[in-house]
């Protein structure tokens, strides 16, 4: 056990440094992202920040397992379960097999949600790039 008595204590105290480090890295990268504005790339002290801008698509399961239940075929296929959920694996392999009615596509289509992810990501600078 001397070795945990060891490694408790230090994973402790690494741990609390971690945490108040990601709470600082955290409210920079916030700082730096809006700063940026507009921008896409910025360069200072030897570092070179970019920030990216992509979107990620969800579906509001709630809302489309409502709409899908109205339709019957969707208990027979297996996505819509006793519990009345959308099993998603399911709903993927109808629509790669274009099994989906075309009412099922427009409910999907209204579904979908789409959110705004920015990214940043910060390097070393070459030496050339200064």
């Amino acid at each position: 056990m001397n070795k945990l008595d060891e490694l408790v204590p230090s994973y402790a105290h690494n741990k609390e440094n971690l945490d108040a480090l990601e709470t600082i890295c955290k409210e920079e990268n916030k700082q730096i992202k809006e700063l940026l504005g507009n921008e896409s790339t910025y360069t200072t002290g030897g570092f070179k920040v970019t920030k990216s801008v992509s979107t990620r698509e969800t579906v509001d399961e709630e809302l489309l397992c409502a709409k899908l239940s109205e339709i019957e075929s969707m208990y027979d296929l297996g996505i819509i379960r006793v519990k009345e959920y959308v099993h998603i694996p399911a709903l993927e392999d109808a629509i790669y097999n274009k099994l989906l009615p075309q009412e099922a596509i427009d409910i999907i289509a209204k579904c979908r949600k789409t959110k705004e992810v920015v990214t940043l990501r910060v390097s070393k600078v070459k030496e050339e790039e200064e």
